[in-house]
């Protein structure tokens, strides 16, 4: 898959492009690794590595610098920048009232606490959710929830996800003269 041509020109005029990079501070910083095509293109295995240090890092509740933590993850592990920056959009204030009772519930139930007892917990009010042992749950279900989603998405990404093959080179066409002895 290829950006758009206008993203191209953008990142470049941004001097997010390879060649306006070699060099520079994040060079200097990074070594080649910030170079690595991987990091820029989408390709199957660059998009799933990226999905799964990304997800888990979304979803856990209330961490500062979230965007920081995925690009570093994204280094080590060579996924894909642009999407692991893009996951952490998905934790806002409009996804919290559906991602944090979540977490919380499957945290309450990893602690042993019955299903129907936290449902009916969760649905009476979240003021108690502020207590400590609310949030040990939250940061729980937050962990667990965080790594088994991102191996879900990490297999379906690698398993859906089809590279365009690459093109075989043509060989050289013949002219007719042959070379001089």
């Amino acid at each position: 898959m290829r950006l758009p041509f206008w993203v191209l020109r953008w990142m470049h005029k941004q001097k997010l492009s390879r060649s306006k990079m070699r060099g520079g501070r994040l060079h200097g910083w990074f070594g080649d690794r910030i170079l690595a095509k991987e990091l820029w293109l989408p390709t199957r295995n660059s998009l799933a590595r990226a999905w799964l240090v990304g997800f888990p890092i979304t979803i856990i509740p209330f961490l500062p610098g979230q965007t920081i933590f995925a690009i570093i993850g994204a280094l080590v592990v060579r996924g894909n920048l642009l999407l692991c920056i893009a996951l952490q959009f998905l934790s806002t204030p409009l996804t919290a009232p559906v991602h944090l009772p979540a977490c919380y519930f499957v945290g309450q139930v990893m602690r042993g606490t019955p299903p129907k007892e936290v449902w009916r917990e969760i649905s009476r009010g979240s003021k108690h959710l502020l207590t400590g042992d609310a949030v040990t749950s939250l940061y729980l279900g937050a962990v667990a929830l965080g790594f088994l989603i991102g191996l879900a998405g990490y297999a379906v990404l690698h398993q859906t996800w089809r590279d365009k093959p690459k093109r075989a080179t043509r060989p050289p066409v013949e002219t007719g003269t042959n070379p001089p002895l």
